[in-house]
C-alpha cells in the first residue's frame, strides 16, 4: 500500500509541475534581497479567498524564483499563488512580507518559494524535510538548499535576508518534541553554515488547531517557542486566532489570516 500510495503521488506531481504560467515581469538590473519560504501546506499557500485585483496584487518590487509550472527557473511576479515544488492554488503569508520587506529597504525582493503541503521531518509518501534523510525519494531540505543556490547565482549581488519557516502539522502525530526539534535546529545551522547568519522566522500553526486538533499539537508548537532559546537571530511569531479556512479546515488559515501572518512575521523579523 505505501509502494502504491507513493507512486500515486509522484505521478500527481509531475502533472501539477507542469501547471500553471506566472506573470512576466522585467527583471531588476539591481542586485536582489531573496527570502526563502520553506515548510508545508501553509508555507505553501492553502487560505481561501484570494485577492488578484486587490489585496493580492503584485507588487512592482516583489518577485519569485518559480520552482515549477511552464515559469519554472524564470523570475516572475511574487504574488499568490506562489510557484513552489508544485504550484499553489491560494494565499500564503510570503508576499505580504515580501511586499513590506521591498518597501522598507527600497530594494527588489525575490521568493523563493519552496514549500510543500503534508510534508514532514518524518518520512511521508517518500518525502522528507530531514537533512539527514538522504535516502527519501524527495529530500525537501536539499532541494530548497538548491533553490536558493540557484536564486543567489542569478546577479553577484543578490543575498539571502530571511528564511520564513511553517511547518510542523505533518510532524504532530509522527515527531516526538525532542527529536524534531534536533531536526529544526539542523535545518537552521546547515542553512547558516552555507549562506551566513541568516534571520529565521518560525510563523505558529493555527492557534485553533492546536487547541482543538491531535493530543500532541503543544507539543510542537513549543518547541517552536523555545527555537529563539537554543538558536540565535530566530523569531517565534504567534499566529492570528480565528482565521481559518472552515470548521472542518482549521488547520489553514484563511487568506486574511494568511496576510495577517505575514505582517507579524515581517514585524518580528523587523526587531532582529
Amino acid at each position: 500500500m505505501g509502494r502504491l500510495k507513493n507512486l500515486e503521488v509522484r505521478a500527481k506531481d509531475v502533472i501539477k509541475r507542469r501547471l500553471g504560467t506566472g506573470l512576466p515581469v522585467t527583471v531588476f538590473d539591481e542586485p536582489y534581497l531573496l527570502v526563502a519560504v520553506l515548510g508545508q501546506s501553509n508555507a505553501h499557500g492553502a487560505g481561501m479567498g484570494l485577492d488578484m485585483s486587490g489585496l493580492d496584487a503584485p507588487h512592482p518590487r516583489v518577485h519569485q524564483w518559480a520552482a515549477s509550472g511552464k515559469s519554472k527557473n524564470t523570475i516572475v511576479a511574487g504574488c499568490d499563488p506562489l510557484f513552489h515544488e508544485v504550484p499553489s492554488k491560494a494565499v500564503g503569508f510570503a508576499p505580504v512580507f515580501a511586499r513590506e520587506l521591498a518597501d522598507s529597504t527600497g530594494r527588489p525582493v525575490l521568493l523563493v518559494p519552496y514549500a510543500r503541503g503534508d510534508s514532514a521531518f518524518a518520512r511521508v509518501n517518500g518525502v522528507t524535510w530531514d537533512p539527514a534523510d538522504r535516502a527519501a525519494r524527495l529530500n525537501l531540505f536539499w532541494n530548497g538548499m538548491e533553490r536558493i543556490r540557484s536564486a543567489l547565482a542569478l546577479h553577484p549581488g543578490n543575498e539571502l535576508a530571511a528564511v520564513l519557516w511553517h511547518q510542523g502539522e505533518s510532524d504532530v502525530p509522527l515527531t516526538p518534541g525532542p527529536v524534531y526539534a534536533q531536526k529544526l535546529d539542523s535545518v537552521i545551522d546547515t542553512i547558516r553554515e552555507e549562506f551566513g547568519d541568516i534571520p529565521f522566522v518560525i510563523g505558529q500553526m493555527v492557534p485553533d488547531e492546536i487547541a482543538s486538533g491531535h493530543q500532541d499539537y503543544p507539543v510542537i508548537d513549543a518547541v517552536h517557542r523555545d527555537t529563539p532559546d537554543r538558536r540565535p537571530r530566530v523569531v517565534f511569531v504567534p499566529g492570528p486566532e480565528g482565521l481559518y479556512n472552515s470548521e472542518t479546515e482549521k488547520i489553514h488559515y484563511n487568506a486574511t489570516g494568511q496576510r495577517d501572518l505575514g505582517s507579524r512575521m515581517w514585524a518580528a523579523f523587523s526587531s532582529i
